[in-house]
């Protein structure tokens, strides 16, 4: 099945006239009448009543209007797509986001890309770091956002967005939270409950290591600290 024989088609059920319909396509009706003839031959059975002065879709050709319709729309919608975005007027821009970045944080740049380019298409990936580095490493995002890469390659280039502080976050009841300062040292024997998809995980992690005992607990329970 060719799309202009779907085209030519849907001139005929709108018009009823073989000729008009050739003159709107701007083809000779005995071309048209063979196209048609060809999809009818795929179809399997008449799509017309060929009755003068005007031409009466059958029961098939009822039946298969509105599937045609749809395809040729759908095919119509698609070269417009493909020559919008040839011509610049149209494009996606996928963006690798990890976890543990709140996309809160993204809503005032992308209104503003959005306002000089109201037709630019946002997709978003989730991942952790190392996956964010893998999608732009494949070609499957223009631009990663996360905490640490975790690797290098050469065709990566990085900037520094924002920073954002570690807190430590205490029961109001809990003996610390009247300290004004809190070391190391004086978290040594507590609990600690942390995001297991955080970048920093690991290297937060090991820095408490060198000063005290961590000790992990499940995320169901009520931890005494938290960070």
């Amino acid at each position: 099945m060719e799309m202009h024989q779907v085209r030519y088609f849907l001139a005929v059920a709108r018009l009823l006239n073989f000729t008009r319909a050739a003159d709107e396509c701007n083809v000779t009706q005995q071309w048209l009448t063979r196209a048609i003839k060809q999809l009818e031959a795929e179809m399997g059975g008449d799509l017309f009543r060929r009755e003068r002065p005007a031409a009466q879709l059958t029961e098939l050709g009822i039946r298969m209007h509105p599937l045609l319709q749809q395809c040729y729309d759908a095919a119509s919608g698609a070269r417009m797509l493909a020559a919008s975005f040839k011509g610049g007027e149209v494009g996606a821009l996928r963006i690798a986001l990890s976890h543990s970045v709140d996309m809160s944080i993204l809503i005032p740049y992308l209104d503003e890309i959005k306002r000089q380019f109201n037709r630019l298409e946002f997709r978003f990936m989730r991942g952790n770091a190392d996956e964010i580095g893998e999608y732009l490493k494949k070609g499957e995002a223009e631009l990663g956002i996360a905490a640490e890469l975790g690797s290098d390659w050469d065709r990566l280039d990085t900037w520094p967005l924002f920073t954002e502080d570690f807190d430590l976050v205490i029961n109001r009841r809990h003996p610390l939270a009247e300290r004004e300062a809190i070391s190391f040292d004086d978290l040594r024997a507590e609990q600690f409950l942390s995001r297991n998809y955080c970048e920093h995980s690991a290297s937060l992690g090991a820095v408490h290591c060198a000063s005290m005992v961590l000790r992990s607990i499940a995320a169901t329970r009520s931890p005494r600290s938290a960070t």
